[in-house]
């Protein structure tokens, strides 16, 4: 895999966490939501621009990263990105 996201570049799995690490709330913990076998899925918040340490607003480039049950995940979408343009998931719902 070549390019900015290539885990290869940034040194692996630990280069890329390393890099764009888990964004904190206000108290100190980090912004996730930790897999469960009853919600079936996981979420975490990264800091995605490393020159804003401490990011508070999507302007400051946090990303949103989910995994799990497709039907858990779809769920909550609301657009969907189709070369380069954001459509209402909706019509592909």
């Amino acid at each position: 895999m070549s390019g900015e996201w290539g885990c290869y570049n940034a040194g692996g799995l630990e280069g890329v966490r390393e890099k764009y690490p888990k964004v904190l709330d206000p108290k100190g913990d980090y912004a996730e939501i930790p897999f469960s076998s009853d919600i079936k899925f996981n979420l975490m918040i990264r800091d995605m621009n490393p020159k804003i340490p401490s990011p508070t607003k999507a302007e400051d480039n946090m990303a949103i990263f989910m995994k799990g049950a497709p039907e858990r995940i779809l769920g909550r979408c609301k657009k969907i990105l189709i070369k380069g343009k954001e459509l209402d998931f909706s019509e592909y719902h």
